[in-house]
């Protein structure tokens, strides 16, 4: 088997094997291995606003519902009947008291403990312990700032452990105004034929594709330097498998990059209370994309988030949502939302560019010969750096930094030792 092998990706990731996004055995151990392990994310607390609201999410393959009890409380459990095994919710959100699975009518309440059980008298003799038969608990849920994360893992670290320095990355979008934010406009879902570890990979900060993949927009936009490769864009891998992409301006003036101009006029209004939040260095920074390991995606100059989802081996699902700062006014949200559609979201200009080359990269890769080559990572290859500002190890913007430290964590996770010579084949060190 591939995982028991040195040979699907190198000691630096600046090579990795097209097999670890078309193996069986490979996807099904990322089930157990990395989804099972790692932090997830579910969704927003402004999804669950009131005590019974609920909504539906996944947990790699695992559907779970995400519940806010009558006294408050978050809660996430898998969505599978403990009788025989039917989705006890079908619904997307809402609001309810109870669960009660469409088969046989076990029904469970808001933390997920099993209470109604037709025929328990009759049927079970009232033998049947409800106390051992509630939904299967998520062991850990936690919240950062608004956002909700869930792990099957009781023994893994906080949340905020797990997120280490990318939090003070995640700041910048989280913590810019004292109300928060929310989502709007509810959940874009689609399906795409490829790899979640493709899209994954792309978001962790690959801004070498966007004047070539995006470069029709470009062409037509007014503001041209967005896409241009400036010396103060980097890459930054501030916590291993957590990755983005930054802009580091002169002045907190200068970070501010909204495509509408009444967002551009709201986000320099609000900057005296951003710059307070912030910092001096953090106010400076215009957060361009990034991914909390393993499949958490974010386009902040898009306001969109979103997970890869994964379905097979060659087969994803996208969730992408829109966010906003929750005390912006209506008609500044109203222009986010329009920005949003426009560039992401299943018909989006960007969106559709990206989904065009994730798509081909699968189509093309998993013939019987292509899939023994490899996948190249070695752009800015032992050129990384410290900065005296920005925590964690930072790139060139136009650089595979970001990469290497998703699959390098990937390969952790995994259990998977990697070779330690150089390019797999003819290539060589970079």
């Amino acid at each position: 088997m591939l995982t028991d092998t040195k040979t699907l990706m190198d000691e630096r990731a600046a090579w990795v094997k097209r097999e670890a996004f078309l193996d069986r055995a490979l996807y099904d151990r990322e089930q157990e291995r990395v989804f099972r392990r790692a932090w997830l994310f579910l969704g927003h607390e402004s999804q669950l606003a009131q005590p019974r609201d609920f909504f539906t999410a996944y947990m790699g393959e695992e559907p779970v519902i995400v519940t806010r009890d009558g006294s408050g409380q978050i809660h996430a459990f898998l969505n599978t009947c403990r009788h025989r095994g039917m989705r006890v919710c079908r619904a997307d959100k809402g609001n309810t008291a109870a669960f009660t699975c469409s088969y046989h009518a076990w029904t469970y309440d808001t933390t997920g403990a099993l209470i109604g059980v037709p025929k328990h008298k009759e049927g079970y003799y009232g033998e049947l312990n409800k106390e051992e038969w509630g939904l299967l608990l998520v062991a850990q849920v936690d919240s950062y700032k608004g956002l909700l994360f869930g792990t099957f893992d009781p023994s893994a670290p906080s949340l905020r452990a797990y997120l280490g320095d990318m939090a003070f990355y995640l700041d910048v979008i989280l913590d810019r105004r004292a109300g928060g934010t929310e989502l709007i406009s509810g959940v874009h879902r689609w399906v795409m034929k490829a790899n979640w570890k493709v899209a994954a990979d792309n978001n962790s900060g690959d801004w070498y594709h966007v004047p070539y993949t995006h470069g029709s927009l470009a062409r037509v936009s007014a503001r041209r330097p967005l896409f241009q490769d400036l010396p103060n864009r980097m890459q930054v891998s501030p916590h291993p498998g957590h990755t983005l992409v930054v802009l580091l301006a002169e002045t907190p003036e200068a970070a501010v990059r909204a495509v509408s101009p009444a967002v551009q006029e709201y986000y320099l209004h609000t900057l005296p209370e951003t710059i307070q939040r912030l910092g001096p260095v953090r106010s400076r920074l215009s957060f361009v994309a990034g991914n909390v390991f393993p499949n958490f995606g974010w386009v902040p100059g898009s306001h969109s988030i979103r997970v890869y989802h994964p379905r097979g081996p060659e087969c994803m699902e996208v969730w992408s949502y829109c966010f906003v700062d929750k005390d912006a006014p209506p008609e500044v949200k109203a222009a986010i939302r329009q920005d949003y559609v426009q560039r992401f979201g299943p018909s989006g200009m960007l969106e559709q560019d990206d989904g065009e080359n994730w798509s081909q990269v699968s189509a093309s890769s998993h013939s019987s010969l292509a899939r023994t080559l490899e996948f190249n990572y070695q752009m800015g290859l032992g050129h990384e750096h410290s900065h005296a500002d920005l925590p964690g190890e930072v790139g060139r913007a136009t650089g595979e930094l970001t990469h290497r430290s998703f699959y390098r964590r990937w390969a952790h996770e995994m259990a998977i030792e990697p070779a330690a010579d150089g390019m797999h084949g003819d290539g060589g060190d970079a």
